[in-house]
């Protein structure tokens, strides 16, 4: 179910975040998968939700896109 699925993504993302190893390329891929749900479900609350995950999911990708040099400044 895609439910589980995005709490079990959100699980190894919080694991990843707290001990510094987790990938852009997950982060990407949850954020492609909410935003495919989004358009497909017609509950506001949940569309909501699921645009919240994605907006941090998003700007997690920002941060760790930048430049080495930028993180440095």
């Amino acid at each position: 179910e895609f439910g589980e699925d995005v709490l079990d993504r959100l699980d190894e993302l919080r694991v990843g975040i707290l001990s510094g190893a987790f990938s852009k390329e997950k982060l990407t891929e949850l954020a492609r998968k909410l935003r495919q749900k989004r358009q497909q479900s017609s509950d506001p609350k949940l569309n909501r939700i699921i645009q919240e995950i994605e907006l941090r999911a998003e700007v997690e990708i920002a941060k760790y896109s930048r430049p080495i040099r930028d993180k440095l400044n």
